[in-house]
């Protein structure tokens, strides 16, 4: 990996704690700056999300002032273990059914996904009200999320955190549900790629410490912004991130 390629994973690791999606550069990086194959690439960027996504795993955000109250977050066993069950499963369904699907129809559908959930964000006068799903509901997201993420070549926060803005999450919230979701969607992928023989363990580890570093800064950068900072910055990243999508289609 060279120096160049090597600082935007680091980059990427502290969107990635600041507004959980910003892993979309880090294939790029690989491929464009360090000329790396693709395939090489994805597999081991999958494998360094996880170092991030166990660190969301074993930490909790403490309260902020500012944050909406609320009945239910991602840290509640009920919510979490159920959305991040079905996420897994989404993740390993979909990479064993990549190649029956057209991946940039699934590109073009997180795409729009993004930018719309971004502009409305930007562009309401008041802010959702939050609208927590019932339990049965919640495994099926995370299935979705999952299958989305192996379709599209994506972390699962790319698909997640779009709808959690739809359904009105606050945004430190939403970001630290969809880092959680990261874990067993990398995790699948990574099992995916070790069976098939594409991942490079010390690639990914690599660069899973350039993003686990980036992480813990832009995680502590994002409790420092004020609330309505903080929903700006993840609904840029979001309508960025849509934009981007649609440039490569």
């Amino acid at each position: 990996m060279t120096p160049l390629a090597a600082l935007i994973v680091l980059l990427g690791g502290v969107a990635i704690g600041a507004t959980s999606i910003g892993g979309v550069v880090v294939v790029p990086a690989l491929t464009v700056l360090a000329g790396i194959p693709a395939e090489r690439a994805v597999a081991a960027a999958s494998f360094g999300f996880a170092f991030a996504g166990v660190a969301a795993f074993v930490t909790r955000r403490r309260p902020v002032q500012g944050d909406a109250p609320v009945q239910s977050t991602i840290t509640e066993p009920a919510f979490g273990w159920a959305a991040v069950a079905g996420a897994g499963l989404g993740a390993a369904l979909g990479a064993a059914t990549l190649a029956w699907l057209p991946a940039r129809a699934v590109a073009l559908v997180v795409a729009f996904l993004a930018i719309g959930s971004g502009l409305h964000a930007l562009l309401a006068r008041t802010a959702l009200r939050q609208r927590l799903l019932p339990a049965f509901a919640l495994p099926l997201l995370g299935l979705a999320v999952g299958a989305l993420s192996a379709w599209s070549g994506t972390g699962g926060p790319v698909v997640l955190l779009p709808l959690l803005a739809l359904l009105g999450w606050p945004p430190l919230q939403a970001v630290e549900a969809a880092q959680r979701v990261q874990l067993p969607v990398a995790a699948a992928a990574t099992l995916v790629n070790l069976a098939a023989g594409r991942l490079d363990a010390t690639l990914g580890a690599a660069i899973g410490a350039l993003v686990l570093a980036g992480w813990l800064a832009g995680r502590a950068l994002a409790a420092r912004l004020p609330v309505q900072r903080a929903r700006q910055a993840v609904a840029l990243a979001l309508v960025g991130t849509g934009v981007a999508y649609l440039g490569k289609l």
